[in-house]
């Protein structure tokens, strides 16, 4: 499968099938800062990050961001294209330099969909999947202190994309305080009050480059099943 063998949606399809969706594909690369699609383009392409970190957010009237998501390796978005919608209501732009993205036109993608039944599943949950996601989110805005938001967001970071170190894990630091307050809801300066308190806890050690969840954060990350 090449550049897709990591993707667990698109195993259930057939090396025809797999040659019709490369056909219809094209990778994209972007340096740090890079726009991959902007607010009022076109739904026209779903795309597959193969490497690197992409975020996508929205802006208020006012230029105030709100992240919607902070994606990396192996995941899928602008699934919007699947759903009807015809123009894009946010923006992704690269975080790091060497993205690289696999982009797919979402003809084909519907093509497959009604081609093989299995496929169609997959994405059908895959769908469900993203929509729990941000139920989940919006939950946490209405439930959770800006407190809890931010420790969530660090023990999501920490069990998506940490490294075991002995009892501890390691996670390195790819957002600023900012976007961490953007992505979560709160304030820059709630993130860093939350960061200290929990640094003079003994419970995380940072730095500018890497976060260090210690053992005492009783880190539970649940098993994620291939889709």
């Amino acid at each position: 499968m090449g550049v897709l063998q990591n993707f667990p949606l698109v195993r259930v399809l057939n090396e025809d099938e797999r040659s019709l969706l490369m056909d219809a594909s094209s990778v994209i690369e972007l340096e740090k800062f890079n726009y991959l699609y902007l607010e009022n383009d076109s739904t026209d392409k779903v795309f597959f990050l193969l490497e690197g970190m992409i975020k996508v957010s929205t802006r208020s009237d006012q230029g105030r961001e709100a992240i919607k998501a902070i994606l990396h390796n192996q995941e899928i978005f602008g699934e919007q294209a699947l759903t009807g919608q015809s123009i894009r209501n946010e923006f992704a732009i690269a975080m790091l330099d060497g993205a690289k993205v696999l982009a797919v036109e979402v003809s084909c993608l519907k093509s497959l969909m009604q081609r093989n039944h299995l496929f169609c599943q997959k994405i059908v949950r895959f769908l469900g999947d993203k929509l729990r996601s941000v139920e989940q989110r919006l939950e946490a805005q209405i439930f959770l202190n800006a407190k809890d938001r931010i420790i969530d967001f660090i023990r999501e970071s920490a069990c998506k994309r940490g490294r075991r170190v002995g009892y501890d894990h390691l996670l390195k630091r790819s957002l600023t305080q900012q976007e961490i307050a953007n992505y979560t809801g709160t304030s820059r300066q709630t993130v860093t009050e939350v960061f200290n308190e929990l640094k003079k806890s003994n419970l995380i050690y940072f730095n500018r480059n890497k976060i260090l969840i210690r053992e005492g954060f009783n880190l539970v990350c649940e098993t994620k099943l291939d889709a």
